[in-house]
């Protein structure tokens, strides 16, 4: 049996997490970017009928290894992104900005790590996409 969702899904790449840490304002400005890839059927869909087919959000989380090994959740954009937007594509890339407190980003004892997680869902088959990005070491 073959897994339709493997050949006939939009995908989400190139996820980057960027963070600029001012240390005199205790502030950190998070930049995340990525590519959505959608197939021709996708397009052609988006193309053809009107409405929302996808959306995509983003969040920031702390990765553990620690005593559960649970990943910290941290903070969720303010902003989506939906599809098609205007000029559909069968690339888009986006990118979700913030300036936040350092000590939202401060998420454990010693170094930080913290990693983007992206997610776009399918409206119509409630299907999601995740992908985790580069993950960034720094004390907050």
């Amino acid at each position: 049996m073959y897994n339709f969702n493997i050949y006939f899904m939009a995908s989400i790449t190139n996820a980057v997490l960027n963070i600029a840490h001012d240390h005199q304002k205790k502030m950190a400005r998070v930049k995340v970017t990525c590519k959505i890839n959608f197939t021709s059927l996708e397009l052609c869909q988006m193309k053809t009928c009107k409405g929302n087919w996808f959306k995509l959000k983003c969040q920031l989380w702390g990765e553990d290894s620690g005593l559960t090994g649970a990943d910290d959740f941290l903070y969720t954009f303010g902003n989506v992104f939906f599809f098609p937007d205007a000029t559909p594509s069968a690339s888009e890339t986006k990118t979700f900005e913030v300036e936040v407190g350092e000590g939202l980003l401060n998420e454990d004892f010693g170094t930080d790590e913290i990693y983007a997680k992206l997610i776009l869902y399918n409206l119509t088959s409630m299907v999601t996409v995740r992908k985790k990005s580069n993950v960034v070491s720094h004390s907050f």
